[in-house]
């Protein structure tokens, strides 16, 4: 009785909660007694980009437990290099412009020299193998790297102090989603991605202060708007990942130790983000603030 009158005050404070007046790419889930968040992330960032606002900071000292898209603590470097070359390179022999066809493969070849970047280094790669190396490497020109990226600083942190991480899906399974996209969505990708890299370097200070200060609407105009015009790749790269993720963290609000999930930003806005599904799955949720 007590945990149901609990469950039913808190739908009841969500469902009334007023604006945020500091919100944070942060959101508390109902739980039946721990404490589960979920943090937006974003995979690359800067030096200048740090510190942390203090409730992001304070919600990965209440966890017990970091749970991310994949327990980067559990990867070995090397092996994950030769996972995403095997997967990435087509098993029939072909090259990229064998794969997305001579037309397209122009268009992303001068889309791409205007980057700086030779598309002919990923002849022998599929589509949105490029597509993922082009857009890092295009991130990596404007100053932004992996190793500030927000998994990647509280995967160290965490290591540092004892916590453990866990993993919401396999690398093979992360990849697995794009590996068997059809031709037609694969070149979509690739072109939407270059695209995509071109007007980065106007948005990209707007998506991280958007992400710092909790801005959905502004992070789902940035982030979905492009690739929701490709259905099969939207498919394909959120929805399919967000529904599998449901089950396993609706799991972590039946337990004892307290969570923080943390996945990229794009997954927790827009129609079918997690918090979406997760809602409909009859765990509700509330953005935190600062």
């Amino acid at each position: 009785m007590a945990v149901t009158n609990l469950r039913a005050t808190l739908v009841a404070l969500l469902a009334t909660s007023p604006a945020l007046a500091d919100p944070l790419p942060l959101w508390e889930l109902e739980t039946d007694g721990n404490r589960v968040l979920i943090m937006g992330s974003v995979h690359f960032l800067r030096a200048s980009d740090y510190p942390l606002p203090d409730g992001m900071m304070e919600a990965y000292d209440q966890a017990d437990t970091l749970v991310m898209e994949i327990d980067l603590d559990n990867l070995d470097p090397m092996a994950t290099l030769t996972t995403m070359t095997t997967m990435g390179t087509d098993r029939s022999g072909r090259t990229l412009k064998d794969m997305i066809g001579a037309p397209a493969y122009n268009d992303a070849s001068a889309k791409a020299k205007e980057l700086g970047v030779p598309l002919d280094l990923f002849s022998q790669f599929e589509p949105w193998f490029a597509a993922l190396s082009i857009t890092q490497m295009r991130m990596m020109q404007l100053g932004f790297d992996p190793a500030w990226g927000i998994e990647t600083r509280l995967m160290q942190k965490a290591a540092t102090d004892g916590k453990s991480i866990l993993g919401l899906e396999t690398l093979e399974e992360q990849l697995g989603f794009m590996d068997r996209l059809d031709a037609g969505s694969q070149r979509a990708f690739l072109l939407q991605s270059l695209d995509d890299a071109a007007s980065v370097q106007e948005e990209v200070d707007t998506i991280v202060s958007s992400w710092r200060g909790g801005d959905t609407d502004t992070l789902e105009t940035l982030l979905i708007a492009g690739i929701a015009s490709a259905p099969a790749l939207y498919d394909a790269i959120l929805v399919k990942r967000n529904r599998s993720w449901v089950e396993p963290i609706r799991d972590l609000t039946r337990q004892s130790d307290n969570y923080l999930v943390i996945v990229g930003a794009m997954h927790l806005v827009g129609k079918n983000s997690v918090l979406e599904m997760l809602e409909d799955a009859g765990i509700e949720s509330r953005q935190l603030s600062n």
